[in-house]
């Protein structure tokens, strides 16, 4: 009963209306019902796939993400600014703004001029400052005794050889000290 009422009502072609045993057009969507390639004649192109930008906007030598990352960053600690806040100021997103924050906190200033400078990828400076800063962050937490019970439980000979020394010659090497001021 349904296909006599749509073959008699429609004003497509009894081939448009009941294809492959289904109503409607099959095929291309062309409404001939031709299997192909898009009903024109012509072919038309794949997809091209879209890669994401490799290089940093740059603007007057600086990296654009970083500078706003930074600019909100300092909203924040200077100026007491809400992470939401300091993106509706800015532009930043919260993953670049993140990313500043532990590579400020690291305090190393040669570091944080050649993010800005685009140098090196926040992203991936980020990575490598977060242990030190989370590990010098929970090691000024320990009182004196938990640090001797914490460099016992690690071999203290280890601990000496592998960061004592090698801290030393940095120290006695090192006259440059980078800073940034964070607010607590």
């Amino acid at each position: 009963m349904r296909l006599h009422h749509a073959l008699n009502t429609s004003v497509r072609s009894p081939g448009q209306v009941l294809s492959n045993g289904h109503f409607g057009v099959s095929g291309n969507g062309n409404g001939h019902g031709h299997r192909g390639h898009g009903g024109n004649g012509h072919i038309q192109p794949k997809a091209v796939k879209v890669t994401k930008r490799r290089k940093p906007h740059m603007k007057h030598g600086l990296n654009q993400a970083a500078a706003h990352a930074y600019g909100a960053a300092l909203l924040m600690f200077k100026a007491g600014f809400t992470i939401a806040q300091a993106i509706a100021c800015t532009g930043s997103s919260t993953d670049y703004i993140d990313a500043m924050k532990w590579i400020m906190a690291s305090g190393d200033q040669d570091l944080l001029d050649r993010v800005l400078h685009g140098q090196r990828d926040i992203f991936y400076v980020a990575t490598q400052v977060r242990p030190l800063v989370e590990m010098r962050a929970a090691y000024q937490k320990l009182t004196p005794k938990q640090r001797i019970e914490w460099a016992a439980a690690e071999n203290p000979n280890r601990v000496f050889d592998e960061v004592i020394v090698p801290a030393s010659v940095v120290s006695s090497t090192n006259t440059k000290v980078g800073f940034v001021e964070m607010r607590s």
